[in-house]
């Protein structure tokens, strides 16, 4: 073979490591920061009708109105149901829903698609049932609400098995390399890694899977409902919320009226405050370096500090500590009875061996290969081979803008509260209630006076307006 040719076919063995490397770099999500911001800025200010534009268009909405990207279709939904635009609403969580069905049932490949949590699938249904009941469609909030506590149900078991199947993969991989368990152990022992296992364990006495608050609107449904064998349905899922929410007063009376309810004897009408209080926790990008044993594919090992990549769950304000409910010599205050944080916080740890696993697998593996670059470029000044000198220098600062690539995923819904309060008062004679924010705004409402309501209040930030909203029951 000529000199040339030799040295060509040398140079193909770095070349043809560098470039998987720089697809890897190159693979990062891009984000659209102009429209996020627009959607952030409108829910902030209460411009609900403005936030459900915005977020329909990035849902990439079929022709028949459903959205095709899952997370801007949970937006959508939830902005068109503060935004009482309950078509919009209604198709876009009509979307999500089948898209998470489709990885429910079909074996669906994830790709770049968002990994929704169970309280992500609770809440597409309560959003549906408020949406309904907004038009009018008291039989298809029902529906909503059964399916609700069915798909509760069925995800917890769907979660449960991803999880195992994660932790059995992780234990493969740990196996199949000398040194993966040594690196994950180094990772477990990081300080980074200490800390956010401690703010996670605050909530380690909250049920991961259990997302109360829809168990809770639909109880209150249906203590409302004239049907038969309702206010029984009502009572045991009240007996339920009133186990997670730590005798919570407003599930306390919900609770005996459902029991005298089921009993024959039914309270006089009543109006429900829910206070969506509040952002739900954000995720964003947690970057350590351990040190790490990395068996190159030539034999030896080396140790070489290595960057792991995981998400962050981070805490969000309240807007306000509560609502104080007013009107013809009644008075009440909301008090918390689901946080969506914690609901978040304990599914989250529950996956968190598992994500972490991933993660420092996917790192050893770039290591490995940075290890192979490394060990060309060597051979390539000990040979005084100057043409592969360059190429392994080219695929070294590959590998290292492909070791610095952050690839967890940080997206979140980012229309769920913080938490969810209730209150409760009798309907006032003349249907008018006061609304005011403890350190906020004030808002005077008006309910119907022959039969119960819930009037649905949501503030995103501190200093955001209250957006209000009346559904008869």
């Amino acid at each position: 073979m000529p000199p040339a040719a030799r040295l060509r076919a040398k140079a193909r063995s770095p070349f043809a490591l560098a470039l998987p490397i720089l697809a890897l770099a190159a693979c990062a999500p891009q984000a659209d920061p102009a429209s996020v911001g627009a959607f952030r800025q409108s829910v902030a200010s209460g411009n609900f009708q403005a936030a459900t534009n915005v977020a329909s268009a990035l849902a990439a909405p079929a022709a028949n109105g459903r959205g095709t990207e899952l997370l801007w279709s949970l937006n959508a939904g939830a902005a068109g149901t503060h935004g009482q635009d309950w078509p919009r609403a209604i198709d876009m969580l009509d979307g999500a829903e089948d898209l998470m069905r489709a990885s429910e049932e079909a074996s669906f490949n994830w790709g770049s698609t968002y990994r929704f949590g169970t309280y992500d699938a609770v809440m597409v249904n309560a959003y549906k049932a408020f949406a309904m009941l907004g038009r009018g469609d008291r039989d298809g909030a029902r529906v909503e609400l059964n399916r609700m506590e069915e798909r509760q149900a069925r995800t917890v078991q769907r979660f449960q098995t991803q999880i195992a199947a994660a932790m059995a993969d992780a234990e493969t991989q740990r196996n199949a390399e000398p040194g993966r368990a040594d690196a994950l152990r180094n990772a477990q022992a990081s300080p980074e890694v200490r800390e956010q296992l401690r703010a996670l364990d605050q909530w380690a006495t909250y049920q991961p899977f259990v997302n109360p608050t829809g168990t809770y609107l639909r109880a209150v449904f249906l203590l409302n409902s004239p049907v038969p064998g309702d206010a029984e349905q009502a009572r045991n899922a009240l007996e339920r919320v009133a186990g997670i929410s730590r005798n919570n007063p407003v599930v306390a009376q919900d609770l005996a009226a459902a029991r005298q309810a089921a009993n024959g004897r039914r309270q006089p009408p009543q109006v429900w405050v829910i206070f969506e209080n509040g952002q739900s926790p954000l995720f964003e990008q947690l970057n350590f370096t351990v040190p790490m044993p990395v068996y190159a594919r030539g034999g030896g090992v080396t140790v070489r500090p290595v960057t792991v990549s995981m998400p962050r769950m981070v805490a969000q304000p309240s807007a306000y500590s509560g609502i104080q409910v007013s009107g013809q010599g009644a008075s009440a205050t909301t008090s918390a009875f689901a946080s969506i944080e914690g609901v978040m916080a304990s599914e989250f740890r529950t996956r968190y061996n598992a994500l972490l696993a991933a993660a420092v697998f996917e790192a050893v593996a770039k290591a490995a290969m940075i290890s192979g670059v490394n060990a060309i470029s060597s051979a390539g000044r000990n040979n005084n081979n100057s043409a592969m000198m360059v190429v392994g220098l080219l695929a070294d600062i590959a590998a290292t803008a492909a070791a610095n690539v952050t690839s967890s995923d940080t997206r979140s819904w980012y229309m769920l509260p913080r938490e969810f309060q209730a209150a409760r008062v009798p309907v006032p004679a003349n249907g008018s209630l006061n609304l005011q924010a403890i350190g906020g705004p004030s808002e005077r409402v008006t309910v119907p006076t022959g039969r119960s309501s819930i009037i649905l209040v949501k503030a995103q930030n501190p200093g955001s307006p209250l957006t209000v909203q009346v559904f008869p029951l």
